[in-house]
């Protein structure tokens, strides 16, 4: 009986040794899972591409491309116009250079209403490498400027004797110069490309292109 008695608490012992064990266990199990995701929470949302080796930047080869523009009256050189941009072969290139000119539209109970027109040197270039040294440049330039004004009356003159000057004023004459194309040059070379006569004015305009490789 004695022996009996004796196992049942042996017995009892070692169950209550294996649950400790089982609940400590847990008990890690549990605070290693927490340790974890605090972790995670901490580490900050990188963005994909962070940590990876950046691709390296490449540029095509560079020109330097001048364009000239060359008014004439008659033989005479009455104003030349030069431009220089220096051109990635693998970018659209754009250049823009001009002023706001007000024209007027009319009145409105008795002001001058006015409009403005962006007056001034469009470029857009873009060069592509060729074979034999050689660069292919596609153009599309634009070109507009002042000269000269007309006179514009804004209410009808009742009496030639009465002083109107203050219901007349000059409205601007814009002249226009465009031209798109695609021309190929080499290292070093100038192009003259057009000639165009103004009708209004008779002068003559004349664009070169000049092309240099940057070393």
């Amino acid at each position: 009986m004695c022996v009996r008695v004796h196992e049942f608490k042996m017995r009892s012992i070692q169950e209550e040794r294996m649950k400790r064990i089982f609940i400590s266990s847990l008990m890690v199990a549990c605070l290693l899972m927490l340790g974890r995701t605090a972790v995670a929470q901490d580490k900050p949302n990188l963005p994909k591409d962070e940590g990876r080796s950046a691709a390296p930047f490449t540029v095509g080869p560079q020109v330097k491309v001048q364009f000239v523009f060359t008014e004439f009256e008659g033989e005479r050189k009455v104003k030349s116009l030069p431009y220089t941009m220096v051109i990635d072969t693998s970018h659209n290139n754009k250049l823009r250079m001009g002023s706001r000119v007000p024209v007027a539209t009319g009145k409105d109970n008795g002001a001058v209403q006015f409009q403005y027109f962006d007056v001034g040197t469009n470029l857009d270039c873009a060069a592509i490498a060729a074979q034999d040294g050689k660069y292919q440049l596609r153009l599309s330039l634009e070109r507009s400027w002042v000269e000269g004004d007309v006179s514009i009356t804004s209410e009808k003159v009742e009496s030639q004797a009465k002083d109107h000057s203050d219901s007349i004023f000059r409205q601007p004459v814009i002249h226009q110069f465009k031209f798109e194309d695609t021309i190929v040059l080499r290292d070093g070379q100038t192009l003259e490309t057009n000639y165009a006569t103004d009708p209004l004015t008779g002068k003559v305009a004349k664009l070169e292109v000049t092309l240099n490789v940057v070393k």
